[in-house]
């Protein structure tokens, strides 16, 4: 380095990849949507988005009450149904020892998902939810809620009952809204 020469060519253009790496941080920290969380549960509801975003899909339905009366009445026919195929087996002279321990253990099962269905629809009434229907599955929860939309609080909501009271993963986690 030469005497009386405090920068080089080499230190201006350092100081200016300086400068556009922070200007390109601040640009991209301004820009940059805050509203999305790492693992957050899929909403779906019957708004559009017609700014360029992705669509949302949901479920019209006229009449709210039915639906929900409905969707309780379904699922409560299906676990009736799943009951009593496990209970024929139970009662049947045929079934060996280790298909009555499946049965019992079915039994078990599907008492769990429904006491923690009732749970989950119990606390999302109290957190302000008119009216809900879950669906837990094997490895997924289906979570129906009557809402205008919710926000993304709400959603967080939703997604800590749920996990809190099955232990599903928030990807296997539905939330759809019905007005």
């Amino acid at each position: 380095m030469k005497k009386g020469k405090v920068f080089g060519k080499h230190h201006v253009v350092l100081a200016l990849m300086v400068l556009a790496l922070g200007a390109a941080v601040w640009l991209n920290m301004k820009f940059s949507s805050s509203e999305k969380y790492l693992g957050e549960a899929t909403l779906v509801t019957d708004s559009e988005i017609s700014s360029g975003e992705a669509v949302q899909t949901g479920a019209k339905v006229e009449q709210d009450t039915d639906y929900f009366e409905t969707a309780k009445k379904d699922r409560q026919k299906a676990l009736d149904a799943a009951q009593e195929t496990v209970e024929e087996t139970l009662k049947s002279a045929n079934a060996t020892d280790s298909e009555r321990e499946v049965a019992l253990k079915t039994t078990g099962e599907i008492a769990a998902r429904i006491e923690k269905a009732a749970n989950i629809e119990t606390l999302l009434k109290a957190k302000g939810f008119e009216k809900a229907v879950v669906v837990i599955g094997e490895n997924d929860v289906s979570v129906v809620v009557k809402s205008e939309g919710i926000t993304t609080a709400q959603t967080l909501q939703i997604q800590d009952i749920v996990t809190a009271q099955t232990k599903v993963p928030l990807s296997n986690i539905k939330i759809v809204t019905i007005k």
